[in-house]
């Protein structure tokens, strides 16, 4: 199935959020994936099997040495782009 998930980060107790942020942006990268960031969310998309373990990793690996707080909205009914337009 192809979904497409909205997704935000929020580390908690640390001076400086984006080293936490970009982390997470890069693991879901290494799955493939396409990210859209946006100021205060991000989206990304795909199989939705990847999509999951991409997630599941963003919670793994990023919360493993911080408290995190990650939010994600999974939907199969979203617009994404076309192929071609991003």
């Amino acid at each position: 199935m192809f979904v497409e998930a909205q997704f935000s980060i929020y580390p908690l107790r640390e001076e400086k959020l984006s080293p936490a942020i970009n982390e997470a942006v890069e693991i879901i990268k290494s799955f493939g994936l396409p990210v859209e960031e946006g100021s205060m969310s991000s989206i990304t998309y795909g199989d939705s099997e990847k999509v999951f373990e991409a997630m599941k990793k963003v919670m793994e690996k990023v919360g493993e040495n911080r408290h995190l707080v990650l939010i994600v909205t999974f939907s199969n009914a979203c617009p994404v782009p076309a192929k071609g337009e991003k």
